[in-house]
């Protein structure tokens, strides 16, 4: 038997709450509903590479969806909503409204929360004799955000205030074969390190922030050389180092921005200044 289930408390469906945003712009919560069901559905990309045995499954995105279902009530502004949009056939951004969902298992008078719009997909309605009933889905129509709610009428509205991050920090990491050692920023903004001569390397900037906007500039003839840009990971490889070569790149995230410099220094293995002293000793042996 378990002992940690003990110390804990079973946290039952209504500590879930889900709240609508009406046209009007207040977030009233969803009531009536006798299914409000979850699904991520992942996209899987599944592969078998022919030197392994065995098959490889990454999620590559999700199409998140809400199964709904409903007992019409009168009286209640968001299930009317619901029906206008079904009854009305409406299409594009007209079907479209944003969804909070509020999790009340955490203590406190701030309660952390999840918004995100859906698009409305109505299914069937009416299908029983017992009272008049609608059901559908709601689909994902843009990203799912963080955010907080607090209620001041025991949670029939709700207030939200998004979390807004500002963060420009991000990691730092230059790869590949000829690196020498770990190159990493290392909680710093001037990342340095050596690379072999004549091999190349990859520069992965990792943005905290998600959503920041990432820019690798080379620094050709004094002035930069505009690479790549990704948002929240960037990957650049193929950057051959012939000699001494500065990056930088710059991780925006609204009016706030952080630059990174990297400074790679080329040099010589071993064995290369082995080949290269054998063929100076061999011109110098042929000219005497």
């Amino acid at each position: 038997m378990g002992k940690n289930l003990r110390y804990g408390n079973l946290v039952t469906r209504p500590k879930k709450l889900a709240f609508w945003q009406l046209p009007n712009g207040s977030f009233q919560r969803m009531e009536g509903f006798t299914d409000l069901s979850y699904s991520q559905n992942p996209k899987e990309y599944s592969r078998q590479y022919v030197d392994e045995e065995f098959e490889r499954t990454d999620i590559v995105g999700y199409a998140p969806s809400i199964s709904y279902s409903f007992d019409r009530y009168t009286g209640n502004e968001v299930l009317a909503d619901i029906v206008k949009i079904t009854e009305n056939e409406y299409i594009g951004d007209l079907m479209k409204r944003t969804i909070v969902t509020v999790d009340l298992s955490t203590s406190g008078a701030v309660s952390p929360a999840k918004m995100r719009d859906y698009a409305i997909i109505p299914d069937t309605n009416g299908d029983t004799t017992d009272c008049l009933t609608y059901s559908g889905n709601f689909k994902a129509k843009g990203l799912l955000i963080d955010c907080t709610a607090t209620s001041n009428d025991d949670w029939q509205t709700i207030h939200v205030e998004q979390k807004i991050d500002y963060s420009t920090s991000a990691a730092v990491f230059v790869t590949g074969d000829g690196v020498q050692g770990e190159i990493s920023d290392g909680g710093s903004t001037h990342v340095m390190g050596e690379v072999t001569k004549g091999t190349s390397v990859t520069i992965t900037v990792n943005a905290v922030y998600k959503g920041a906007v990432i820019t690798l500039y080379k620094i050709t003839n004094g002035f930069p050389l505009k690479l790549a840009s990704s948002i929240g990971r960037l990957d650049n490889p193929n950057n051959l180092i012939s000699d001494n070569t500065t990056y930088y790149a710059v991780v925006e995230n609204g009016e706030k921005h952080t630059d990174f410099t990297i400074d790679l220094t080329a040099v010589q293995t071993a064995s290369t200044v082995s080949t290269t002293s054998a063929k100076s000793k061999t011109a110098t042996t042929t000219k005497e």
